[in-house]
């Protein structure tokens, strides 16, 4: 919010109170901008819309979704409402501890599964798009290739060497030592020693790009989402409808599913069977036999989905315009979880399961931390 704008809590109207005419002495008039900051400040509740960044190259509109609330945190019962230019992007917990990452060098941390978080300084204010944890150790991936790294749970960080500039959209490790990130133009690094040394998984997606996709000018495959199940059985996704999967921890790679679809964001496994991918407007494919073969599903939305999670048989997607939806019954059937926040929606780019009972998904978006229930059938 610029200084001396007043926006009322519904986000109707906004008014300079600077440049009215019944404030002829800038003194009164600066008091009074104050004491209005003050009251919001306080309730926390107000909404205005506010011009933001994109946040390539996750492919949504950005819907302009801002806060009243001065530079900073304010809390609202859904959950924390942060600075309108601010967009989380990615969340992992260990335990209690949990760390949120996001554009302009956002990094929260939080001590208790998310009541509280605190900004976590960076040297710069690269986009970072993901992080993960494995114990002490943690990973932040970002634009341009950026690796940012721990050793002692977030309270030194160091670059890693990633030999790339493509933009990494996600990070997953299956142990303190090996890991993947994926990204822009078809990237694929893999490390096994924590980061030490990454290498690119070199994909032929000159070949592996189908004539057909060729004439409707596709000629590389951006990544959106890694996953593992275990340590030698993963997935990765991205444009065209595109499924990578490994079964030998991440040294070959092969596509088994791609075509004149829209793009996928996200892919999760429930067990070595059972899988989805969630994508643009509603786009999702489901398969039941490990990713022989993929067939499409209905979550019961058109809007895109940009991440997908489960624990065991609760699932959860996220995506624009606040979309959430959560399925008890492992993926079977699924019901939307009403956000009751007022236009303009922001989007979620991801989201947590919390072990809390009731069990609680996490979302993270533009300007937004956001809790919902997600243990009963309704």
């Amino acid at each position: 919010m610029k200084f001396g704008l007043y926006c009322d809590w519904k986000g109707r109207s906004c008014i300079d109170l600077t440049k009215t005419r019944r404030f002829h002495n800038p003194i009164l008039a600066l008091i009074v901008v104050c004491s209005f900051l003050g009251a919001y400040w306080v309730s926390g509740a107000g909404f205005c819309r506010a011009s933001g960044e994109d946040s390539l190259p996750l492919p949504q509109e950005d819907k302009g979704f801002g806060v009243t609330c001065p530079p900073g945190m304010c809390r609202i019962p859904q959950g924390i409402l942060m600075g309108h230019r601010d967009m989380a992007l990615g969340v992992h917990f260990v335990g209690e501890q949990g760390w949120i990452v996001g554009n302009s060098g956002l990094c929260l941390k939080t001590e208790d599964r998310g009541k509280v978080w605190t900004k976590v300084p960076f040297p710069d204010d690269e986009s970072y798009k993901d992080v993960f944890f494995v114990g002490q150790k943690g990973w932040i991936v970002g634009e341009r290739g950026i690796i940012q790294h721990t050793e002692d749970g977030g309270k030194t960080w160091n670059k890693q060497t990633s030999n790339t500039k493509q933009s990494l959209m996600r990070v997953f490790f299956t142990d303190g030592n090996k890991g993947v990130a994926v990204g822009g133009d078809g990237t694929i690094l893999r490390t096994a020693n924590a980061g030490g040394s990454w290498e690119d998984v070199h994909l032929d997606w000159n070949m592996l790009i189908t004539d057909d996709l060729v004439e409707m000018g596709v000629i590389s495959i951006n990544l959106y989402d890694v996953f593992f199940l275990t340590e030698s059985l993963g997935w990765i996704v991205g444009d065209a409808g595109t499924v990578v999967c490994t079964v030998d921890g991440g040294n070959e790679w092969s596509v088994v599913h791609m075509g004149p679809f829209p793009p996928l964001f996200s892919v999760c496994f429930r067990n070595d069977q059972q899988g989805l991918a969630v994508g643009s407007h509603g786009y999702s494919i489901k398969t039941e036999d490990g990713g022989g073969s993929w067939e499409r599903f209905k979550v019961g939305t058109e809007n895109s989905l940009f991440k997908v999670v489960f624990d065991k048989d609760i699932g959860v997607a996220v995506g624009d315009l606040a979309t959430i939806y959560k399925t008890v019954d492992g993926g079977t059937t699924w019901v939307e979880v009403p956000s009751n926040l007022p236009p303009p929606y922001p989007w979620f780019a991801d989201v947590w399961i919390l072990q809390t009972d009731p069990r609680k998904a996490l979302s993270v978006g533009k300007s937004i931390i956001f809790g919902t229930d997600i243990t009963t059938k309704r």
